[in-house]
């Protein structure tokens, strides 16, 4: 009984294998079928029109997905490039801003030092702007040197007290003289147009003020660079999010590639199952279910077609004589069973016989005990009978 159940389950998995196996040659020989007939303009026999068209429309879905998934994963990919770009960019940026700051205040310094004793109306104005500064630098310097003579002339104690004086001048000349440079820088900035500095430079600038001014440029020229970069980007990056938006991206592009992700399983199970349903179909008009033919000529199938039908076969038969051997072992196993239970229940008539035997005997018994019972009771009554008139007894 053990043997047999497990035959059965060896059998049964058998069955599974087979199935799979027939299963998958169906798939494979419904895709080689359609992926025939779409080469060829003319309708093909035994290939439904409508079953073809509703293949080639999954087909084409599903692409349409997977091309999607691919535009979003190269976008996503690419928007991180950006993203390093523009931190480069950025930081080139915040570096050439500080550079160009040092370089412009520098140029503006030389320019004014250059030309401040010209008639140039931009110079004028910034000597106008820094001349209350300029008054207390003058008047400071004055001081300072009064308090230098003071030193050099007095005795050793009086120039010990002369000396917080005059590192007191110094510090405030020091601050005048930033302050003026200050001023000096801000009203540049405003007054020193590119028209104003072209029409001084003429061929070159004198001196210092010419590599100032050539330094200037190469700055002021790469942060141009670094801009039009960054507006290259920004382009880049509208243009990456129009794409994003066209894939159907309105939050999570990992969402949407989740989303079609599993519209695609979806799509490859019909389509699976399309061709599934014509590979058995087309095998159904040249064998039966249990592999045999059915009379319907071959001539007409194509080449490429005959191996996968030959397969089929071979496949159908293995599982018709598959069934036959599942059957003939689930019959034995339940004729096992049905013998187990004549078994069981001719011991338990052959038990139900022998407790009827003994039962008998038992009745035989008791009946012979009542028998004599019956003669004792009788016995009794009489002797009572004999011996009531001679007592008392009521």
């Amino acid at each position: 009984m053990d043997n047999l159940k497990k035959n059965l389950s060896d059998k049964k998995k058998e069955r599974e294998d087979l199935q799979t196996m027939l299963n998958s040659l169906y798939r494979e020989y419904g895709e080689t079928q359609f992926e025939y007939g779409s080469q060829r303009k003319e309708a093909l026999p035994h290939i439904d029109e409508q079953d073809f068209e509703t293949w080639k429309s999954l087909r084409e879905d599903r692409q349409k997905d997977a091309n999607t998934i691919l535009s979003i994963k190269t976008a996503q990919s690419r928007q991180s490039e950006l993203k390093a770009f523009y931190s480069e960019v950025d930081k080139v940026l915040h570096d050439q801003q500080r550079a160009y700051q040092k370089a412009r205040d520098n140029f503006i310094l030389l320019f004014f030092q250059t030309y401040q004793h010209t008639s140039l109306p931009s110079i004028e104005q910034i000597v106008q702007a820094i001349k209350p500064v300029q008054e207390s630098i003058e008047k400071t310097q004055q001081e300072k040197q009064a308090v230098e003579q003071q030193k050099n002339d007095a005795h050793f104690f009086k120039k010990l007290t002369l000396s917080p004086q005059l590192l007191s001048l110094k510090g405030r000349l020091n601050s005048l003289q930033k302050k003026m440079n200050e001023q000096i820088i801000a009203a540049g900035d405003e007054l020193l147009t590119d028209d104003i500095i072209m029409e001084a430079r003429g061929s070159a600038f004198p001196e210092q003020l010419e590599p100032a001014y050539i330094e200037l440029k190469a700055i002021v020229s790469k942060q141009d660079e670094m801009e039009d970069r960054k507006e290259t980007l920004d382009t880049e990056q509208k243009k990456l999010e129009e794409t994003l938006a066209e894939c159907g991206v309105t939050d999570s592009p990992q969402k949407r590639i989740n989303m079609l992700t599993d519209m695609i399983k979806d799509t490859d199970k019909k389509i699976e199952e399309a061709e599934r349903q014509q590979g058995m179909q087309y095998s159904n008009v040249f064998y039966t279910d249990a592999g045999q033919r059915n009379g319907e000529a071959l001539t007409d199938v194509p080449e490429l077609f005959k191996p996968y039908l030959e397969s089929i076969a071979e496949y159908r038969v293995k599982l018709e004589k598959n069934a036959i051997d599942i059957e003939y072992t689930e019959n034995e196993i339940a004729r096992s069973s049905e013998m187990h239970k004549i078994e069981t229940l001719q011991n338990a008539i052959s038990g139900y016989k022998d407790s009827i035997a003994q039962y008998e005997k038992l009745i035989e018994t008791a009946q012979r005990d009542i028998a004599r019972a019956e003669e004792i009771k009788q016995g009794l009554e009489e002797r009572n009978n004999e011996l009531k008139p001679q007592g008392s007894a009521d």
